[in-house]
């Protein structure tokens, strides 16, 4: 457990052993021989600045992050998601400028979103695709905005597109209506990997009779939650 301790606060940056053995209340020599021997085995490396975190972490990071499956760690948080709205629960990722919906969690309302696993929108187009968007920069919004909108937007609808982006980047939630007529309103949420990128998003989606306002709060705590207990499966530590 020392060990783990010692690899704990290398996280932040190279560290002296006469501080780590400070810092973790053990005296130096143990310090110095924990480390020496998390060296050995390339868990740590030796800097001019003190002990650094080792090639053998970043290759069983990389291997992590190879073998893990996003859709397999969220879908029991969405089905819990689900059962405690009633709402159909999504799950998508990027592709460029598109938006995949990798799977879904059938909600109990009797009018159900059509979107099915496999379907692919202009990432601008729906709220699952615009929480997968939040940290871009705003040229890449309005990019995005005007391939999903061809020639049809007006100055003025890129504005609130705009605006409304600020307000879902801050508030690191997206409350989203459809723009197609189909009166499908949606509440997404993006989820972090370990390095705190973007890596899919999670949404709920329903007819807007069913999404109310007067339940909108309640929900969107609720959606972003989810979205942080996945993150926080796959190695994502705000």
């Amino acid at each position: 457990m020392r060990a783990l301790d010692i690899l704990d606060e290398v996280i932040d940056g190279p560290i002296r052993a006469a501080d780590l053995a400070r810092k973790l209340g053990m005296n130096r020599t143990t310090a110095h021989r924990l480390a020496h021997a998390l060296r050995m085995r390339d868990y740590l490396a030796v800097t001019p600045d003190g002990f650094a975190l080792g090639p053998k972490l970043l290759q069983l990071g990389v291997l992590a992050s190879e073998q893990t499956d996003y859709v397999r760690i969220a879908r029991p948080r969405m089905e819990a998601l689900s059962a405690q709205t009633g709402f159909c629960v999504f799950i998508g990722n990027r592709e460029g400028n598109w938006s995949r919906h990798l799977d879904r969690v059938t909600g109990r309302q009797r009018l159900r979103v059509a979107t099915a696993p496999g379907d692919r929108r202009p990432i601008a187009e729906t709220g699952l695709g615009k929480a997968l968007m939040l940290d871009d920069t705003e040229a890449s919004w309005k990019k995005l905005w005007k391939q999903a909108h061809a020639e049809e937007g007006t100055p003025e609808e890129l504005d609130r597109f705009l605006m409304l982006m600020r307000q879902y980047k801050a508030e690191g939630i997206v409350r989203h209506d459809s723009e197609l007529g189909d009166g499908v309103r949606s509440i997404a949420a993006p989820v972090r990997n370990a390095r705190g990128a973007i890596c899919v998003a999670i949404s709920i989606a329903s007819a807007a009779h069913y999404l109310t306002e007067d339940i909108a709060e309640d929900l969107t705590a609720r959606v972003k939650q989810c979205a942080a207990d996945v993150s926080a499966a796959i190695g994502w530590r705000p």
